[in-house]
């Protein structure tokens, strides 16, 4: 067991590392938006939104897995061919949907380059669950920080020398895989063998494992991202800048209730396997009445102040979108409910509850999406994000408060 000295270095480079992946896109956006225009922030955002959705293929959820496997079951060599050929297929859907949507043209070849910059999120992270599972986090967290730290200073500084996009892209790629290779790798050749392994069988059966688990957080990035999908079929790329920051505050409500939650999980989950099923309903109630506080101040701070500082920092007049930003910050607030309730099956060993609570989610986002954008523009692109959250939500502890009786009947 790691000692006090090393849990605390692994929080704060954890900590430091995922604070700085959150914030790397918005201010990206900022940059872009107030260098280039809304037309092109648009391109960034729905580029962004391509790559969060692809690089959950790219991951295939596997660093749970890997980061717990103390006992070795899957070799390094195994996990990084596995996260080879993941990766591999990611970046043939990115070019893929690229074309598909945009042709043979600029805009196309942008676009993949865009989310090209998510492939080293995808990729580096197999070494991150080596180390983690190795005892390391910290130098996974300094890794991903410093790798953040060089695709965000490189694009920005690319910009602004040569306010274009494909060039800023390039020179972030470019100073993205000088950093992973300098930060990655060294560590890595010091505990493994950085030869992949391509044992047919071994991989099927990792890829089997983490199945569920890649489904279930593909379908909830499509849920998330689904108004975007809808905008860029039915409004102009300015409409998919606006959403993009309407949307931003709605991210803090996320990350205020996860900073405040997730520290209660271990006690979460010996509350469940010492069998305090009272104890353990009480702190996802807890949770809920703080994911209702937070929202409540949001809701507060963002009537008065976030359309005016909003348009300041993008540089973009969003004076006629108040009632936008209100519904998306309700639709935040929904949205971290939805991850109490998923703590909470995970905890109760149902994750594939879960899944059907995703599933049902994303088919109602694919039937809704085109209707309701078509309908009302981006009131529906924001009204619908806001329905989906709820639907999810509500499906999620439908769920939990139905694998509770039947806990209880079995106990009983």
């Amino acid at each position: 067991m790691a000692d006090s000295s090393q849990l605390k270095k692994d929080y704060l480079w954890n900590t430091l590392g995922s604070v700085m992946n959150a914030l790397a896109s918005v201010v990206l956006l900022i940059l872009v938006t107030q260098i280039l225009g809304a037309y092109d922030g648009g391109v960034f955002s729905i580029a962004f939104a391509v790559a969060q959705q692809f690089q959950i293929m790219g991951h295939y959820e596997m660093r749970p897995y890997q980061a717990t496997d103390v006992s070795e079951r899957f070799s390094f060599g195994v996990y990084l061919a596995s996260r080879v050929i993941t990766c591999s297929l990611m970046m043939v859907c990115v070019v893929l949907y690229s074309i598909q949507s945009n042709g043979l043209s600029f805009e196309a070849v942008l676009l993949a380059l865009l989310a090209s910059l998510r492939f080293f999120d995808a990729f580096e992270d197999v070494f991150h669950g080596m180390l983690q599972q190795k005892g390391r986090l910290d130098l996974a967290g300094k890794a991903f920080f410093g790798r953040v730290c060089a695709m965000l200073i490189s694009f920005a500084l690319a910009l602004v020398v040569s306010h274009n996009l494909l060039v800023a892209c390039v020179v972030s790629l470019i100073a993205s895989l000088v950093a992973f290779v300098l930060l990655n790798l060294p560590a890595a050749r010091e505990r493994v063998s950085l030869k992949p392994e391509f044992d047919a069988k071994a991989i099927g059966r990792l890829l089997i494992a983490c199945l569920p688990l890649f489904l279930g957080s593909f379908l909830l990035m499509y849920v998330v991202n689904a108004p975007r999908y809808g905008i860029e079929e039915a409004l102009s790329k300015e409409y998919q800048t606006y959403y993009s920051i309407l949307f931003m505050p709605a991210m803090v409500i996320n990350l205020l209730s996860g900073f405040a939650f997730k520290p209660l999980l271990n006690t979460l989950a010996s509350l469940w396997v010492e069998g305090r099923r009272s104890a353990f309903y009480g702190i996802l109630v807890k949770g809920v009445l703080l994911v209702l506080g937070i929202t409540a101040v949001t809701l507060l701070v963002g009537f008065w102040l976030g359309i005016p500082v909003l348009s300041f920092l993008y540089g973009v007049d969003l004076s006629d979108y108040r009632p936008e930003l209100m519904v998306l910050l309700v639709g935040g607030g929904f949205n971290a409910a939805a991850v109490i309730a998923y703590y909470g099956l995970v905890t109760m060993r149902c994750q594939r509850s879960v899944l059907v609570g995703y599933a049902v989610t994303a088919c109602v986002a694919f039937v809704a999406m085109g209707p309701v954008i078509n309908t009302w523009g981006l009131w529906g692109a924001s009204l619908l994000y806001t329905c989906l959250m709820a639907l999810l939500a509500m499906t999620l502890f439908s769920l939990v408060l139905l694998m509770a009786r039947i806990v209880a009947r079995r106990e009983g």
